[in-house]
């Protein structure tokens, strides 16, 4: 009983923001460690019942379907700077001003989107497009495309459940609709399997849940804030205009990552075949369960470093700064390596043999050469993150797009030079070699020059420093 009394009156004394990242950090962890989970399950589940090509050709198109997350050009991530910096001055209007922007402007792009997604997928050929080679493969493909574009135009303007939800310090919510969401699509994955739905069926139902936990969490937030009444969304010119030339920063470095987390997949897909994507995949599947641990300590420092910046709270960011870079290093470089040097063995426990066509095939595992390729290349990602998290929440991101375009182009320049001759590894060489701008220049260089210019104290007046945020609506 001491001890949690102890524990209870420390948490009293924390900042609401520093409760507000420990909730978001604590659930991100149950919320990921469900994802992790549901994915164990689903990855073997997927290919024993699809076989290598099809599983190939669904996690291509995957990917194809991310690409369009980058249409918003950054008004999304823009936006939530702009209402958390609303929020922590207590002006809650002002931020629906900021929502309702973002709202046209992804409305309309998905539905742009959409209309083109249904042209792209009724005009292309996807066995000559992806090498298919399976001739039940070959006749799925086409409403494989047509389904997967069609949910990843729907998640276009449902993102900004996510948006609101880290600009309120409620991280938290996401994360447990998300969750749930994996839950659901790992539910639907095995009733498709079951029921033996095509191709087309089993990608709707491994995907549509976690576009409908969007909504569901957008649904709350508005009912919260009593912004349901769409019928009163208004834009004007000048907010879209100034949304916009932030966003935009935030759109090019949104394509670098749709470049380095898709087009890989793609190259492998289109130029090896569809098959060759698999050890692919299932190396980088490995890698991103680091990438979840580090994101949950991340993720929940952007929109708390655009309150801190507004608080003027300069001392925190710098203090913050440094600790994430301890808890990478800590918690995920060094798994990160132990995971490597136990890839391939774990790797071949968890996918193992499976049926297809009524024999036992083997699915192709990663070489030990693209499992260390891809560790260097995940290292540089982390390594630069609170970096760019940092400049990405105080809104000082013109050096991150001017790197990230340089480094998008000599990341695709040398995949696609390098695929041929050395297959998988060539194009994990590539990103890794690309990245190096990014990371040097735009992350570090910028972050140390940043820092450099804020005052060295926080600011004088600490009653607006302390004081609390404006009710935002709901518990």
């Amino acid at each position: 009983m001491a001890l949690l009394l102890k524990l209870k009156q420390r948490a009293q004394r924390l900042s609401g923001r520093s409760r507000a990242v420990g909730m978001f950090f604590a659930t991100s962890l149950a919320a990921r460690g469900v994802g992790i989970g549901c994915q164990l399950l689903q990855v073997p589940i997927a290919v024993h019942a699809l076989g290598a090509e099809a599983f190939g050709l669904w996690m291509t198109l995957t990917s194809v379907g991310a690409m369009l997350l980058f249409a918003d050009f950054g008004m999304g991530q823009g936006a939530q700077n702009k209402m958390a910096e609303a929020f922590a001055r207590g002006q809650v209007n002002e931020a629906r001003v900021w929502w309702e922007a973002a709202l046209v402007f992804l409305g309309g792009a998905s539905l742009l989107l959409a209309g083109i997604a249904l042209l792209v997928a009724r005009a292309i050929d996807p066995t000559a497009l992806f090498n298919l080679v399976d001739p039940n493969v070959q006749a799925e493909a086409r409403g494989a495309v047509a389904v997967t574009l069609f949910i990843f135009c729907l998640n276009i303007p449902l993102g900004l459940a996510q948006r609101l939800a880290y600009s309120r310090q409620r991280g938290w919510m996401h994360n447990l609709w998300q969750a749930g969401g994996s839950v659901a699509a790992l539910g639907g994955t095995l009733l498709g399997v079951y029921l033996r739905w095509p191709l087309a069926g089993i990608v709707a139902a491994a995907q549509l849940p976690l576009a409908l936990a969007n909504a569901g969490l957008l649904a709350v937030q508005l009912r919260q804030l009593g912004w349901a009444d769409l019928r009163r969304v208004r834009c004007g010119w000048t907010t879209m205009r100034e949304l916009w030339r932030l966003g935009a920063h935030f759109g090019v470095q949104q394509v670098q990552l749709t470049l380095y987390v898709s087009v890989p997949q793609v190259i492998i897909s289109t130029t090896l075949g569809a098959a060759a994507v698999t050890p692919y995949n299932l190396a980088q599947r490995l890698f991103s369960l680091f990438t979840i641990i580090q994101n949950a300590f991340m993720l929940p420092l952007w929109p708390a470093y655009s309150e801190a910046k507004a608080r003027g709270e300069f001392d925190w960011i710098r203090r913050t700064l440094a600790r994430s870079l301890g808890a990478t290093l800590i918690f995920t470089l060094v798994p990160m390596a132990v995971g490597a040097w136990l890839a391939q063995p774990l790797i071949a426990a968890w996918v193992g043999g499976f049926s297809a066509g009524g024999a036992t095939a083997r699915v192709e595992l990663p070489s030990t050469a693209l499992v260390w390729l891809m560790f260097g290349w995940n290292a540089l990602v982390f390594i630069g993150q609170p970096f760019g998290y940092m400049l990405a929440g105080v809104s000082e991101v013109k050096r991150l797009t001017q790197t990230s375009v340089v480094s998008s182009l000599v990341s695709l320049l040398l995949m696609t030079a390098w695929v041929e001759g050395y297959r998988q590894e060539g194009v994990v060489a590539g990103m890794v070699v690309g990245i190096l701008p990014f990371f040097l220049w735009g992350n570090i260089i910028e972050a140390r020059r940043v820092l450099r210019r804020f005052p060295e104290r926080p600011a004088a007046d600490s009653a607006l420093i302390h004081a609390p945020v404006a009710a935002q609506g709901g518990p």
